[in-house]
């Protein structure tokens, strides 16, 4: 003879909704059997008598002495224990059919209540039983939808109803009533997710099969590594696929270089400044742009093209906002000047009582909100900061980031951003804008506050930013970006031709933020993929433009 213990837990979401059941088994103390599975639709109570059903479904063949059955819905309890009558006329079957399987048992059995936790593992395990469902159903109906790719988001549709939802993949969120009230409180994907990451799984199947074998010439203007290491990179790129490729190099921007080829050339990893030349590739498709800068570049003379694509990068996106938090950790902990001051044997912080400045907490403005804006305010949110950011425009596709936000606006709330932060971070383009958007009257606004700028030196006015730092109306600037640059000419050069660097508020660094050992690697792997698109005939990704300048 043995003694039977066992723990049962139906799960319903939402009630009434998906059931789910968990059924624990023990013979003699010893685990036997555990049960997960999914029992249709119906309410919590429903859920606990299927449940009950199952396990004595288990054991009615058993040879037993004794049975308990823990059950953590106090009414099923009582009812089995016939202190309540069953009223329902949907449990009432159910009721009678745990009472036949009871009666015929040849050992004793005892209904008994239980709370939730203790009874965790049947809870569990009924519960999983609902996820599955809930995902299988999602997975089945995303097979009907059609999934666009946009730059910054995902565009689903449902042919059959007609509507159009929105998903960010990164951040796993989507503006459909079903993500709101269930998906999102269950931790799974709706169907709309689902489809994109179905989209996304099928285009990288077809990314790895064998594509039609046709010659593509791409001329390579771009200093950003030298021929060799293009030359290896791409071909290591270019294994899987096997696509056919052919590379030509141009050192010096000038037509006599390229034109044995100019005419066969459908992409350009760079740019030309000759024009002559740029009308002359007849085949021209493709202008990518090795970077996310493209505010030296002449788009009057690319805007004669319309059938050209050009594009850039945000590949360096980490790298920027490792730099630019990096910079701030710097001003916020004083690192710089504790540094230099301790090989001097100057003590600064608890013996002198100067504090540092704690990060959990401080309000991190950034005006920028693209896709290296974006990655500041996922770290600074990580650090415990409130965030408050601008963008040019704000698509659906930015909803769903209100939840790293406190408060997303446009150009018109900048100084509503500048007043309320502590740290203000610049990662905008430069474009005519942007030109000047901070003046001596936006710095007057940042009194006592810290000033990072990753964007490009132009976005603020030079003279302004140097009285602001030299006057002490700012705390502190880390820059990264300026307005003098090296050349063949001059090699060592100021980066302003004002004396930023007699200033001890001030952290210069030689516009190095994206300029990492895995940002160049990353770089090249989204041109390579914009090559492959290309030549599949596709529109390529991250397209400038040239209305706007960016």
């Amino acid at each position: 003879m043995s003694n039977i213990l066992m723990r049962v837990d139906g799960s319903c979401y939402p009630n009434p909704g998906t059931m789910g059941i968990g059924v624990v088994i023990y013979k003699d103390d010893k685990l036997i059997k555990k049960i997960s599975q999914y029992a249709g639709q119906g309410t919590n109570n429903i859920a606990e008598y299927k449940a009950l059903i199952c396990g004595l479904e288990e054991i009615k063949n058993m040879t037993i002495d004794h049975v308990k059955v823990y059950c953590d819905s106090q009414l099923v309890v009582k009812q089995l224990n016939k202190q309540f009558k069953v009223k329902d006329k949907k449990i009432l079957p159910l009721f009678l059919t745990v009472q036949k399987l009871s009666s015929g048992l040849n050992g004793k059995i005892l209904f008994i209540w239980n709370g939730r936790e203790n009874n965790s593992l049947a809870d569990g395990l009924a519960k999983k039983a609902v996820l599955t469902e809930e995902i299988r159903r999602r997975k089945s109906s995303a097979k009907d939808l059609v999934v666009q790719k946009e730059e910054k988001c995902y565009i689903v549709k449902n042919p059959k109803k007609k509507e159009t939802h929105f998903v960010d993949l990164d951040l796993k969120t989507c503006d459909c009533l079903d993500f709101k009230k269930k998906a999102k409180k269950l931790k799974i994907p709706c169907k709309h997710i689902f489809a994109t990451q179905l989209f996304e799984k099928m285009k990288k199947n077809m990314g790895n099969l064998k594509i039609i074998d046709r010659k593509m010439k791409i001329l390579i203007t771009s200093q950003m590594v030298n021929s060799q290491v293009w030359e290896k990179t791409l071909f290591e790129m270019n294994k899987t696929l096997n696509l056919n490729l052919e590379l030509f190099f141009l050192k010096e921007n000038n037509q006599k270089n390229i034109e044995f080829s100019i005419s066969d050339i459908e992409i350009i990893i760079g740019h030309l400044e000759d024009e002559k030349a740029y009308f002359e590739a007849k085949s021209l498709k493709l202008i990518q742009i090795p970077f996310a800068g493209v505010d030296k570049i002449n788009f009057e003379h690319y805007k004669k093209r319309s059938n050209v694509y050009l594009c850039n990068v945000h590949a360096n996106k980490h790298a920027v906002a490792e730099h630019t938090m990096s910079l701030i950790f710097a001003l916020s902990k004083m690192i710089i000047r504790n540094d230099n001051d301790l090989r001097k044997g100057v003590w600064h912080g608890f013996p002198m009582r100067e504090p540092t400045i704690q990060l959990y907490g401080k309000k991190l403005g950034i005006v920028g909100l693209g896709s290296i804006g974006w990655e500041v305010a996922k770290i600074g949110y990580a650090l415990g900061m409130k965030v408050f950011a601008i963008k040019r425009n704000i698509g659906m596709e930015n909803h769903g980031k209100k939840n790293i936000l406190e408060f997303l606006g446009t150009q018109k709330d900048l100084k509503t951003v500048i007043k309320i932060s502590d740290f203000i971070v610049l990662s905008v383009p430069l474009t005519d804008n942007t030109k000047g958007l901070i003046s001596e009257k936006e710095l007057n606004l940042m009194q006592a506050k810290y000033l990072i700028n990753v964007s490009r030196g132009e976005v603020i006015d030079e003279k302004a930013l140097y009285l602001a730092l030299k006057n002490r109306r700012l705390a502190g600037a880390a820059v990264d970006v300026w307005y003098q640059y090296p050349n063949k000419e001059r090699k060592d050069v100021l980066p302003s031709k004002y004396d930023f660097h007699h200033l001890s508020n001030v952290l210069m660094s030689p516009h190095i933020a994206g300029y990492t050992d895995e940002a160049l690697k990353e770089n090249m792997k989204a041109i390579f993929e914009n090559i492959v698109r290309v030549y599949r005939g596709e529109e390529p990704v991250n397209q400038i433009n040239l209305s706007i300048g960016y």
